[in-house]
């Protein structure tokens, strides 16, 4: 898909400016338009975006569950090397960085250990209070507490 085009849209943000931040998850993109939906870029660098999070500072936080190489957990390729969630070299985690100029200053990795399965691991969105502790929105039941 070309740039400005998406497919699955999975988040938004807003950066100081106003410019809106696209997780377009199945491009392995964040895509950036101004207040008139004109494109203004796209960034690979932080992978494939399931949640987004600006800061007030336009510190960006990215969570990434998705992505794979097309290893399984038994570190054997028998996954397809195309298809869904395929993104070479990127890692499942929250990286952490400028919504300025895009740089990736942080990574927290997916507790979720590498080789990753075929479908999404831990963090699916981010949040990040005012002390700065970021949270990650998981959605597998790991357990369930009775009371």
């Amino acid at each position: 898909m070309g740039p400005g085009e998406f497919d699955v849209i999975h988040a938004l943000a807003f950066d100081s400016r106003g410019r809106l931040f696209v997780g377009d998850r199945q491009n392995n993109r964040i895509q950036i338009f101004d207040q008139d939906g004109t494109f203004i870029a796209q960034w690979f660098q932080f992978g494939r975006p399931s949640g987004i999070h600006i800061d007030k500072d336009d510190v960006i936080y990215v969570a990434d569950s998705e992505s794979r190489d097309g290893r399984t957990n038994t570190g054997v390729l028998s996954l397809p090397q195309t298809g869904y969630a395929y993104n070479p070299g990127a890692q499942r985690g929250i990286r952490i960085g400028s919504a300025v100029d895009g740089t990736v200053r942080s990574f927290i990795p997916d507790v979720c250990p590498y080789p990753y399965p075929s479908g999404s691991s831990m963090a699916e969105g981010v949040a990040v209070d005012s002390e700065g502790s970021v949270y990650g929105a998981d959605f597998l039941e790991i357990g369930r507490a009775h009371v």
